[in-house]
């Protein structure tokens, strides 16, 4: 079910560390009582976005020492009808606003990924990849399962975005993905939805 303007609620203590003390929760927790100080509240940007539709924790993508967050909405028209998008948050030791809107974002406080074109749905499944390219600093994986790579209508196409201490472009475009700041992972056949369910794999091959 569609939510206009949906909200995506995050505990701080159940999703990542992003404060040095953690709260005491009464139980049950009402999300009513989320104040900024036992959690806060992550707003979209628009009506009929799906912000939330995916998140995880991002692990630590600007490589500060504090984890972070990325949350998918993949059906926001940033970049073209239902082209869909990303938004990372960064971690910080210091209190969040609350609630926080994600038209907020300004590349200080973390960045957003957009869709490459209409339909991709970029954001479906979202998950730290752990750290893909072995320099010690964690990466992104991001799925847009609408993609149509080499005319292949909605084969999918999925996007990993390296983590790096040096700043990230905001927003980030796809499209500069050169092998160096990440690499793109497209489907084989048409319909193949590629990218439906994105995860790290962990050491597969020691």
């Amino acid at each position: 079910m569609l939510h206009s303007r949906k909200k995506l609620t995050v505990a701080m203590t159940l999703a990542m560390s992003y404060q040095t003390v953690l709260a005491q929760f009464s139980s049950p927790l009402n999300l009513s009582d989320i104040n900024g100080d036992n959690g806060f509240v992550i707003v979209g940007e628009s009506t009929g976005d799906r912000a939330g539709q995916s998140v995880s924790s991002a692990g630590d993508v600007n490589g500060d020492g504090i984890d972070d967050l990325i949350i998918g909405a993949d059906e926001t028209d940033n970049s073209g009808f239902k082209a869909g998008s990303s938004y990372v948050i960064f971690g910080s030791d210091t209190s969040l606003s609350n609630p926080f809107n994600l038209s907020t974002i300004d590349g200080l406080n973390g960045f957003k990924i957009n869709g490459e074109s209409a339909g991709d749905y970029l954001g479906r499944s979202v998950s730290s990849a752990g750290d893909i390219n072995g320099d010690g600093i964690t990466d992104l994986i991001i799925s847009a399962i609408g993609a149509d790579p080499n005319g292949a209508s909605q084969a999918g196409s999925t996007y990993v975005v390296f983590g790096s201490n040096k700043g990230f472009p905001n927003p980030f475009n796809l499209s500069s993905i050169d092998g160096l700041n990440g690499i793109k992972i497209n489907g084989e056949s048409a319909s193949d939805l590629s990218g439906s369910a994105v995860s790290s794999a962990g050491d597969v091959n020691g």
